[in-house]
């Protein structure tokens, strides 16, 4: 997980800050503006880089929904309509699919499995916002998160929480961590640049980019030794 600079209230579009002015009482569950969502989700999105804000998954208007830090809890939470309490996640609309489902496009691969925040629920999970939560998973090749060495205990436990509500070792997200590990190490065998690798372009990170600075960290450790 990456950490996210957390956004203030004043960071909010101003179309959404003029709509609140004007409904000073609502609640998100009775936002129904589409359009402004989808403003309000786009500004999100470029606060993100483009990436989820749990999986780090590419993600669009179109593939991805506004997330609340701190649930709604059924209308109510206090922090619904606050610019601050929202991130943007993978998933549009939660789908199920049959068991002959095949993905054939890498936004069906990421949906192909419920993760992020459709699968937390009201369940507790590190918030992106928190700068520690880089620190509390590591990555292996294989593709799975798990919980970091050396942790507190309660710093364990909410790592463990988060990978377990989020979800974040179904197999759509182990095969692209996988994939973005190997083609790394692909990439710096071609004499590529770490920070070529992980640099943004047009406002966007690579996708699973904790997975990627991994896999560059260990790569210049081993040839550190040899």
């Amino acid at each position: 997980m990456r950490h996210i600079f957390p956004p203030k209230e004043s960071d909010e579009p101003s179309q959404f800050t003029y709509w609140k002015e004007r409904h000073p009482n609502a609640k998100y569950y009775r936002f129904k503006d589409s359009r402004l969502k989808r403003i309000l989700k786009e500004s999100l999105i470029a606060r993100q880089k483009k990436l989820c804000c749990y999986c780090e998954s590419r993600i669009s208007a179109e593939n991805s929904h506004i997330e609340h830090i701190e649930p709604q809890m059924g209308g109510l939470s206090e922090k619904s309509m606050l610019f601050s309490n929202m991130a943007a996640s993978c998933i549009r609309d939660p789908k199920k699919h049959d068991d002959s489902f095949e993905p054939t496009t890498f936004a069906e691969l990421v949906e192909s499995d419920l993760h992020c925040g459709h699968a937390r629920g009201t369940n507790a999970v590190i918030s992106p916002y928190d700068p520690k939560c880089e620190n509390l998973f590591k990555y292996s090749f294989s593709g799975e998160i798990s919980v970091a060495d050396g942790l507190s205990k309660a710093d364990a436990e909410i790592a463990e929480s988060s990978i377990h509500y989020l979800r974040l070792n179904v197999p759509a997200l182990v095969l692209l961590r996988k994939i973005a590990m190997f083609e790394t190490i692909r990439m710096l065998n071609d004499g590529i640049a770490p920070e070529d690798i992980l640099r943004e372009a047009r406002g966007a990170l690579p996708p699973f980019y904790s997975s990627a600075k991994t896999a560059i960290k260990l790569f210049k450790e081993q040839h550190k030794e040899s």
